[in-house]
């Protein structure tokens, strides 16, 4: 089942028809050219903002930010809070996202949490294009750190304010600043496109056996 199949009619949990309709547009988006230089790509970064409920972390707050063609614009970023139109709050950073390649910071704390919540309450899981920066960092600069450390340590390895580490926004601006140095290295290596930082990812995921 590919992504757009699983926004028909009625694929939401008790989704209602602007909510649906909203899910279709951005369903309808084409899917990005991964094979395109990272100037002239627009990627996301993506945050997550969790809390205690019933013994585990759930998702409270999302921001994004998006970097196009290497620069981050102030007025191209999204933030929303779940609260109790959880739905919306989604459907919202998807239109935003619309389809291009995601970067997260410790992807399976921050992916994890929020294809949970788009299962729960969207009822789908969007086939997105994920880079994890915890993974690509050491393989860019070695000699800064040898490898995965927290994000505090890559922040300091390159000067990066962290403002608020409880505000999504602020900490996706953090992690959109981490990108553009990676970029930066990115293509000093010849590693040009989102689709070489892809193909870099998994070759390191296979060296780790993870």
């Amino acid at each position: 089942m590919n992504w757009l199949s699983r926004f028909l009619p009625g694929s939401g949990p008790g989704l209602d028809a602007p909510q649906q309709a909203s899910l279709d547009l951005a369903a309808s988006l084409p899917a990005p050219d991964l094979a395109r230089s990272h100037y002239e790509t627009r990627y996301v970064v993506v945050n997550t903002e969790t809390g205690p409920a019933d013994g585990a972390q759930r998702l409270l707050a999302v921001g994004a930010v998006a970097i196009n063609r290497g620069l981050i614009h102030a007025d191209d970023a999204f933030q929303a809070r779940l609260g109790d139109k959880p739905a919306d709050a989604l459907i919202g950073l998807l239109r935003f996202i619309a389809r291009a390649p995601v970067v997260v910071f410790n992807a399976p704390f921050n992916r994890g949490m929020l294809e949970r919540a788009f299962e729960q309450h969207l009822g789908t899981l969007p086939a997105l294009e994920w880079l994890d920066l915890m993974v690509l960092l050491p393989s860019l600069y070695p000699e800064r750190i040898g490898g995965q450390a927290r994000m505090d340590a890559w922040l300091g390895a390159f000067g990066v304010d962290r403002l608020d580490p409880r505000d999504a926004l602020l900490e996706a601006l953090a992690v959109a600043q981490l990108h553009q140095v990676a970029l930066a290295r990115a293509r000093s290596q010849g590693l040009s496109s989102p689709q070489d930082l892809l193909d870099t990812q998994s070759s390191r995921k296979w060296l780790r056996g993870g």
